[in-house]
């Protein structure tokens, strides 16, 4: 009992450690990230707001509470790879998962390029190509209706940043489900049986992130399907490998 007991603090002792440093990195990205956000907004209002368009604030703090959202998704997005680390780690003793000799420091630092170059090109097909077309259409589909646009400042900014959040992590999966599969985590074959259910995963989100409008929610659903497949060619043709059981 008194092991158990022992051995129950040193976990709880642990996770306390991991939540600490995810909270510090966190908050840490919360305080600096703030200091710009105002320019951030500026930026997201010149490049993706249609011509004809206004921004409105219909709350005195509305303003100040999209400036704590901005900064928390930053400090999110910062703190995320200590996560993902934590993640992986939990994983590895797990399912006895050893880490190979062959894997030298300019793999990991090739794996974590990789990882900011496919959240870049996610990103930015989010922001330069899918949004503005996207508000562009709707603006256009409500002023035909006689509709005058006048958008919540919250609301337009913040829908802006997390598609393009989201957009960066989904350009993200052919490197995870790579990752999954080559150390045996997740079998190919799992990802076959579920394919449907994850297309019907993906054109939810599609549904909940856009209005309620077709054209918006396959542009969210499209890509999510696309490199889903993408990482299924890619998985089927480095192949799955086995955790050997010891």
């Amino acid at each position: 009992m008194s092991e158990a007991i022992e051995n129950l603090s040193v976990i709880l002792l642990t996770l306390r450690k991991k939540l600490f440093f995810i909270a510090a990195t966190l908050f840490l990205g919360i305080a600096v990230s703030f200091q710009f956000t105002g320019p951030l907004i500026e930026k997201i209002k010149t490049d993706l707001l249609p011509e004809g368009a206004k921004l409105v604030y219909v709350t005195p703090l509305e303003v100040m509470i999209l400036k704590l959202k901005l900064s928390f998704i930053i400090g999110a997005l910062l703190a995320l790879p200590l996560v993902i680390y934590y993640i992986w780690k939990s994983l590895k003793n797990r399912f006895s998962i050893k880490n190979p000799s062959s894997i030298k420091t300019r793999h990991i630092i090739l794996l974590i390029g990789t990882a900011g170059l496919m959240f870049l090109l996610g990103a930015s097909y989010a922001y330069f190509l899918m949004l503005p077309l996207f508000l562009k259409y709707l603006y256009l589909s409500a002023a035909g209706a006689g509709a005058i646009a006048t958008y919540s400042i919250f609301k337009f900014i913040t829908f802006a940043a997390a598609a393009t959040v989201l957009f960066g992590l989904i350009f993200e999966l052919p490197l995870v489900l790579t990752l999954l599969t080559r150390s045996g985590i997740v079998k190919y074959e799992t990802l076959v049986t579920y394919r449907r259910h994850l297309y019907i995963l993906f054109l939810f989100i599609g549904a909940v992130i856009t209005p309620p409008e077709v054209f918006s929610q396959l542009m969210v659903a499209v890509p999510m399907i696309i490199f889903f497949e993408i990482s299924m060619l890619i998985v089927r043709i480095l192949g799955s490998k086995k955790v050997k059981k010891e």
